[in-house]
């Protein structure tokens, strides 16, 4: 994959990216916590097994992540295909991102740990390719 200057440090900063799934040639956007540190190795999201995100992945793995560059009116756009994570590491992530969210719930953590939630889902992006795009 390319890489463009600028791209891995703005990337890092970025707390919030949109994914856009494809279902039946309709655009499915919506916002997503950013955990990750790097755009050219695998981008995880977790969420919930019946959401629509999860929903369209499952019959078009194709994902286009969409963040704004430095300059005013551009934005990043990495392509990626999308796979469901094991359950076994959805359930270790999966704690710590909730962790992450609710600090405070640290000692009242009410996810079971004894066994697996098949509702919670990560899904793992593969970047294929990243551009820069002018907000038309």
């Amino acid at each position: 994959m390319n890489k463009l200057e600028g791209l891995e440090e703005v990337f890092k900063k970025t707390r919030i990216i949109f994914m856009t799934t494809f279902q039946n040639g309709k655009e499915n956007t919506r916002a997503m916590t950013n955990y990750n540190e790097s755009p050219y190795e695998m981008i995880w999201f977790p969420t919930e097994r019946g959401t629509q995100k999860v929903k369209d992945i499952e019959k078009d793995p194709k994902v286009i992540l969409t963040f704004p560059a430095t300059e005013p009116g551009f934005f990043y756009e990495i392509e990626g295909k999308a796979e469901f994570e094991k359950q076994e590491i959805v359930d270790r992530k999966w704690e710590w991102w909730w962790l992450s969210w609710r600090p405070h719930q640290k000692d009242r953590f009410f996810f079971r740990r004894d066994r697996s939630d098949p509702n919670r889902v990560i899904i793992n992006i593969y970047p294929k390719s990243v551009k820069i795009t002018k907000k038309t």
